[in-house]
């Protein structure tokens, strides 16, 4: 849902998340053209999971690696999968397709996080700011988001209304999925947190 996610948010060209900008302004810094976003991906994503391993080893675990493994060619399947659905290029439709990358991205990184079978290499580091600052995981993603932006515009990265709307939405809705993922749907098949430990 990740990778598909960040591949329609490009393809909407009405700007990426914040994660996203700075993978395209990596991309963009060192040359490369858009068809290897999946690429730059992958090499920022072994970059963070090196850094977790440093700071934060215990969110470590076999999802970290199921996560980031894959991701870059789960981006260039969702631009295959844009370009199949032949969606129009207006702004509405643009729209549609931004709405719809926003919704899969918060989603899939709320049922990860829910999951707890360790952390995607972004989360991570989102998590282990969570820890040095003792606040909540929405202040940490939203100081976070802020930093990725500025760094990913500074690179060449593509801003635009998605960005502005996931900064200052992204936090507080992925903790709600998790937390709703995890009561509902997890409680129910008994593999909550609180079943799991009882």
């Amino acid at each position: 849902m990740v990778g598909i996610a960040l591949s329609f948010n490009s393809s909407a060209m009405l700007g990426n998340d914040p994660v996203a900008v700075f993978y395209d302004g990596v991309r963009n810094l060192c040359g490369l053209p858009r068809e290897e976003l999946g690429l730059v991906t992958n090499l920022i994503n072994c970059a963070f999971v090196v850094t977790m391993f440093i700071l934060g080893r215990k969110y470590i675990n076999i999802g970290t690696f199921v996560y980031a493994v894959p991701m870059g060619s789960f981006i260039d399947l969702g631009f295959k999968i844009h370009q199949m659905l032949n969606i129009p290029n207006t702004l509405n439709w643009r729209i549609f397709t931004a709405f719809c990358g926003c919704l899969m991205l918060f989603l899939g990184v709320g049922i990860f996080i829910a999951v707890d079978i360790g952390m995607d290499p972004c989360t991570g580091i989102v998590v282990i700011l969570r820890d040095k600052i003792k606040n909540q995981y929405k202040t940490s993603k939203i100081i976070c988001d802020i930093c990725m932006l500025i760094l990913g515009f500074t690179f060449g990265g593509k801003m635009g209304a998605v960005t502005v709307i996931s900064a200052l939405i992204a936090g507080p809705t992925i903790q709600k999925v998790s937390e709703v993922f995890d009561k509902r749907v997890l409680k129910l098949i008994k593999l909550n947190k609180l079943t799991v430990s009882s």
